[in-house]
């Protein structure tokens, strides 16, 4: 998987950032940027919540979206 930032359209709201639960975003310069995109499960939280729709997973489809909850990715924190 990949995961593309479309900078153009990032407005820097930082909401990607906070609801990511494995903490793959950051803001540098007011745009997302993946920082961790090893860590991304691929939920597609952070894609679903983008109001401008700057985010891009190459490699998951959209039959395949899920969301894993806080919990679930609290455990998978202290397995991995």
């Amino acid at each position: 998987m990949e995961i593309h930032v479309d900078k153009d359209a990032c407005v820097g709201c930082g909401l990607c950032v906070k609801d990511c639960p494995m903490h793959v975003y950051e803001l540098q310069d007011n745009v997302s940027v993946a920082v961790r995109p090893n860590n991304c499960m691929g939920c597609l939280s952070c894609h679903e919540i983008c109001p401008a729709q700057a985010l891009e997973h190459r490699g998951i489809y959209a039959a395949r979206r899920h969301y894993i909850d806080i919990k679930v990715c609290e455990m998978l924190r202290k397995v991995v």
